[in-house]
């Protein structure tokens, strides 16, 4: 049995343009043939005493009306435009976050496997060629149940990828992809889309159903991590504060994508959050939470490698990337 992958432009299995089966898995399709990356994959940085690493799963695209779908098209065009980014497109980074604390080797989410196509699911190559085996990997903490965050759970024959890893999600999120009817009549995509969602999530959660610790939202998941919750896009989406000393990160959910889209012009509902309104409510209070503080974000889809800090400018925000650091070492 083989993970779905017909789906050449990640986009695709979204909006169910292709004729796929409603189910998650089909038994004749190809594995994927991944193209070798020839930039940066992986870039290292320090929480405190924890070494970190972003590991680069890909990248996907969506049409700029089914990301925004409610948006002015031509002020979305001229948002983007502004920013020097193609107005046909939204590009989305699949940046996924490897922790080594005193007791664990962490990842916070599993990327994309072969759930989205060839331009994704290149975080198992990656780990291995900066030297840390899947196998190792003994914590997944999940933000939350969408196929690019927990695809990469199982290779093309179904397999686990990380043999050795014990799962985290929210129990609000676990109950809510696993009930017998999955309903979601605030969002705005399409019903077909909605149905292949929901089959992917039954299909990997329930593959890992053994190895899962459901937590409340807000609680210490292992030592220095701690649940935030990210409500909107999905019902029980979790963020992640990762405190070491006197340092910390937050490894966002998918709160936000798009620096112009969604920095400068946070009111836009976004098309697959499950709840399109209090996607927005959620948003605007974190961005004006972590602009408070100053807090680092690892943000999953912003330019590779995700990391920076979100800014006020008069009544929106914008993101500052942080300086790239290329670890010379004394």
């Amino acid at each position: 049995m083989t993970l779905i992958a017909t789906a050449t432009l990640g986009v695709s299995l979204w909006l169910g343009e292709l004729n796929l089966p409603s189910t998650a898995l089909a038994q004749d399709e190809p594995a994927v043939e991944r193209a070798t990356p020839t930039n940066a994959t992986t870039y290292r940085f320090t929480v405190g005493d924890y070494k970190a690493m972003v590991v680069s799963d890909g990248i996907l695209t969506f049409p700029v009306g089914f990301f925004v779908p409610n948006a002015d098209p031509d002020a979305a065009a001229a948002a983007l435009t502004d920013n020097f980014l193609p107005t046909d497109n939204v590009l989305a980074h699949l940046n996924v976050l490897y922790l080594e604390t005193d007791e664990h080797r962490v990842l916070i989410d599993a990327g994309a496997g072969n759930t989205f196509g060839p331009t994704v699911g290149y975080l198992a190559n990656n780990l291995e060629a900066a030297g840390i085996a899947p196998d190792t990997i003994d914590t997944i903490i999940l933000t939350h149940a969408h196929a690019d965050h927990i695809g990469g759970i199982l290779d093309d024959s179904g397999n686990p990828v990380f043999a050795n890893a014990s799962y985290y999600i929210s129990a609000t999120e676990w109950d809510f992809w696993t009930a017998p009817t999955v309903e979601m009549p605030n969002t705005l995509v399409d019903a077909d889309t909605q149905a292949m969602t929901v089959a992917v999530a039954q299909e990997w959660l329930g593959a890992i159903a053994s190895r899962t610790t459901r937590f409340a939202l807000g609680d210490e998941i292992i030592p220095g991590v701690v649940s935030v919750a990210s409500v909107g896009h999905t019902p029980g989406q979790s963020s992640y504060l990762i405190t070491s000393g006197d340092d910390s990160l937050l490894a966002t959910g998918d709160v936000f994508f798009s620096d112009p889209l969604n920095l400068e012009n946070p009111d836009w509902e976004v098309a697959f959050d499950t709840d399109p309104t209090e996607g927005v409510a959620t948003r605007k209070q974190l961005l004006e939470t972590v602009t408070g503080d100053r807090r680092k974000l690892l943000v999953p889809h912003m330019p590779f490698p995700g990391l920076g800090h979100v800014r006020a400018q008069g009544d929106a925000y914008g993101w500052e990337p942080i300086v790239w650091d290329f670890g010379f070492e004394s």
